[in-house]
């Protein structure tokens, strides 16, 4: 979809531009607002490619592992009375 030029050029009157100019202005600042709706209706092409290359689950429950042992073993020992914390760096 195109801009009405006609429609927008008196809006642009008082600027200190040369008609191509203004008319330049007009088309940049509709393709700007044309991404602001594609974005909001969800067809902006990044939205369009990302829908594509989606994947919904990266985990597939069908092959979890089940275990009978409950491991509650913290990563590293809490430090003791005195000791600074260790430094994960």
């Amino acid at each position: 979809m195109q801009p009405d030029i006609n429609k927008y050029l008196p809006m642009l009157e008082n600027m200190d531009l040369t008609r191509e100019q203004k008319i330049e202005l007009i088309h940049d600042l509709w393709l700007i607002m044309e991404s602001f709706v594609d974005r909001a209706f969800g067809i902006h092409p990044d939205q369009i490619h990302a829908k594509k290359n989606r994947v919904s689950d990266l985990q597939d429950s069908r092959k979890t592992v089940d275990s009978k042992h409950q491991h509650n073993m913290p990563l590293l020992p809490a430090p003791q009375e005195g000791e600074q914390p260790h430094d994960s760096t």
